[in-house]
């Protein structure tokens, strides 16, 4: 069964991102800065649109860009030296392009080779709360996927309606500490979580995250999506049959390194999967040393 699920890469996209993505860096900025010249500037309080799974409440200015490529190793590190710690073995990867259509208007295209699954996304900045002691920012966003790589077995088309699965989060963030702790709540909506189910299901999680600003450059995170209700099953298909195999809470801890308008992220998590509609319904594994996996993540803005 797994062989028939075996993720391969969209290669013609992934070629054409590749090359996008190397003369844009060649393009990069010593120090970036926002092109808006505006009196009244939206509020800024992460430097990026994203965490490592989350959104944040930044929008990109009209006319910016913002590319996304994210890896998850499917090797634990505990594989040590022999399997240079995860490294060496096969990986879950997505790319992603933004575009800013208004100030406070923004879409998303990705892509990611679980299941060779699409990804559209729209966000729109809802509030701002200009304050000393609590600066809020919300904003709303809706996704739909497609996975596009299934089993035979299912005798689906590619594009078949029970393929598709439907998204919608609310991003709430604000600064504590004089700005130097970050936090967001991430109360996400999943329909059709498991595209293999006869029936279609929901998740609703309650994700969240806090960041510490070590700097300008660097700073520490972690962030947590525990499902709240809905479906907590099986998520890989060749568990199907096993009332012992369920999905778990995903769980991630690592470091950002900010600089020339790109953010770096290094971590280890429990979950390998990337697209919204995949990292939402849960992780494969519980977080424990045995399953952590090494992961990153780099965006640039331009």
């Amino acid at each position: 069964m797994w062989n028939a699920l075996e993720e391969q890469p969209l290669k013609s996209i992934v070629i054409v991102l590749l090359l996008c993505l190397f003369s844009l860096t060649a393009l990069a900025q010593p120090k970036w800065k926002r092109s808006d010249k505006s009196k009244t500037l939206d509020m800024e309080l992460f430097p990026s649109t994203m965490t490592a799974n989350f959104l944040t409440t930044e929008t990109l200015k009209k006319g910016d860009m913002e590319y996304e490529i994210s890896h998850r190793f499917k090797q634990p590190l505990n594989v040590g030296f022999d399997g240079f710690w995860g490294l060496e073995g096969p990986v879950n990867f997505r790319m992603a392009l933004s575009y800013g259509i208004t100030n406070r208007f923004m879409a998303t295209f990705g892509i990611s080779n679980l299941q060779n699954n699409l990804d559209l996304q729209l966000r729109y900045k809802l509030l701002q709360i200009r304050s000393k002691a609590l600066p809020s920012v919300l904003v709303l966003r809706g996704g739909i996927a497609v996975a596009t790589k299934i089993p035979d077995a299912l005798e689906r088309s590619r594009f078949d309606s029970d393929n598709f699965q439907y998204y919608a989060q609310l991003a709430y963030n604000t600064m504590l500490f004089n700005k130097k702790v970050g936090i967001g709540l991430v109360p996400s909506y999943l329909y059709n979580s498991i595209i293999f189910s006869v029936e279609k299901q929901y998740t609703f999680s309650l994700g969240n995250y806090a960041q510490w600003f070590i700097n300008g450059k660097y700073s520490l995170w972690v962030e947590y999506n525990p499902v709240i209700s809905g479906y907590q099953g099986i998520i890989l298909p060749e568990d199907a049959g096993d009332p012992t195999k369920k999905s778990y809470n995903a769980l991630a801890i690592g470091m950002d390194i900010g600089t020339g308008g790109h953010v770096f992220r290094l971590f280890t998590t429990n979950s390998t999967r990337l697209n919204p509609s995949q990292y939402l319904v849960g992780a494969e594994e519980p977080f424990e040393w045995d399953n952590l996996k090494f992961a990153f993540a780099i965006t640039r803005h331009f």
